[in-house]
């Protein structure tokens, strides 16, 4: 038993849920730690959530604890909330998935080894007693062991029943750095069409998941191995090795700028707008690839430098280097000094606005204010005038008024 466990007993590593499961068995119910936490319990890895399992209904649940929320009764779980919040799940066996993504119906069972057989992979499917004693049907602890991702039971089942399940087995692949088991493997490149049924959002949170993880290229690798790339919009084989040199840097939204800059002749906007990426991501995306376009004559200009933010500059210093032929004039860190050294950091700084404009010419509004504004943000940034009301109002006044 002590193999299993990590720095401490669970009653101190996870108070709340062993507090869970310690009522749930005083009340004459079985309850277990289940999913993601188990698995990474195994692999001694950070353990962010918490889930549990037990052969108690929901309304028996709810009995138990004072302090619950109904998050997902209809499949049975409820949140039960202590310190912390943990949901717990009544066991549970699925039926058929006439669309590939949702049961048809949910059916709640009383034995843990029938709730763990409808679960994706093995390495999520064990469970944990609050001994830490740990319960292991299929073979989950040697998947980890061997470094593979296997669908539990038969995979042609397990894919039939969700189809988003292939494009997980693909980021557990990316996260984990595992191998695909053959038959997985071979079970994804037979039902990959299946994908089209899954909604957009879902297959973004897992393409997102996959350039945030450690192995990303290995992710796209199987991505577009597997066939599912072949479903979706845009240009994912080409300059794949490309993508043996990508980081995120813990951004999502450079995933979509680096996927952007792989397209050769796809319209970014729409594809962005098809992946259902928001305003901010789409702008984010805008940016890196005007300035790595910038770079592409060797050096970004002073204008470049003030127009992006040092995020910008970094990432796109980065890409830039994996995918432009030329080659770039200055290291990073010389363009980030030339940056901080401009006199501003955004128009906002300028010690004038449009209504002194105006007073100073007595004239009406209109599209002349920002050409006069942008052109003075030129010559602020390049040097050219000081960022001096005075200064700036004699320029004005001998440029514009006379």
């Amino acid at each position: 038993m002590k193999e299993w466990r990590e720095n401490s007993v669970m009653k101190n590593r996870w108070p709340a849920a062993y507090k869970i499961i310690d009522e749930l068995e005083r009340a004459g119910f079985e309850a277990f730690v289940v999913g993601g936490a188990v698995r990474d319990f195994v692999r001694n890895a950070p353990v962010n959530d918490v889930d549990i399992t037990t052969n108690a209904t929901p309304k028996e649940v709810k009995a138990i604890f004072p302090h619950t929320i109904d998050v997902g009764i209809e499949h049975g779980t409820v949140l039960v909330v202590l310190d912390e919040s943990i949901e717990v799940t009544t066991y549970r066996s699925e039926s058929t998935y006439s669309d590939f993504r949702r049961p048809d119906e949910v059916t709640f069972v009383r034995t843990l080894k029938e709730d763990l057989q409808r679960r994706d992979f093995t390495i999520n499917a064990m469970a944990l007693t609050k001994e830490d004693v740990l319960v292991d049907y299929f073979g989950g602890r040697l998947a980890i062991k061997e470094g593979i991702i296997q669908a539990v039971g038969n995979p042609q089942l397990r894919f039939s029943e969700d189809a988003l399940r292939m494009l997980r087995a693909i980021r557990f692949s990316a996260q984990l750095n595992f191998s695909l088991e053959s038959n997985t493997l071979n079970a994804i490149r037979s039902l990959h069409p299946h994908i089209a049924h899954v909604s957009i959002e879902r297959v973004k949170v897992e393409l997102e998941k996959i350039w945030l993880s450690d192995f990303p290229f290995k992710g796209i690798q199987l991505f577009v191995d597997s066939g599912l790339s072949n479903i979706f919009p845009g240009n994912w084989e080409r300059s794949l090795q490309n993508w043996n040199d990508f980081s995120s840097f813990d951004v999502k939204a450079n995933g979509w700028a680096f996927f952007a800059l792989m397209q050769s002749k796809e319209d970014v906007n729409d594809l962005l707008n098809y992946y259902k990426c928001s305003n901010e991501e789409k702008r984010h995306v805008k940016n890196v690839l005007e300035a790595v376009h910038g770079l592409a004559k060797g050096a970004w200009t002073t204008d470049e430098l003030f127009q992006f933010s040092e995020d910008v500059l970094s990432v796109a210093y980065y890409f830039g280097n994996s995918v432009l032929s030329k080659e770039i004039t200055e290291p990073l860190e010389l363009f980030l000094r030339r940056k901080r050294s401009i006199p501003i950091a955004t128009k906002k700084d300028i010690v004038v606005n449009g209504n002194d404009l105006l007073e100073w010419a007595n004239d009406k509004r209109g599209p002349w204010i920002k050409e006069v504004l942008d052109r003075l943000t030129s010559m602020i940034v390049n040097g050219h005038i000081k960022n001096d009301r005075n200064e700036i109002k004699g320029w004005f006044s001998h440029e514009y008024l006379h």
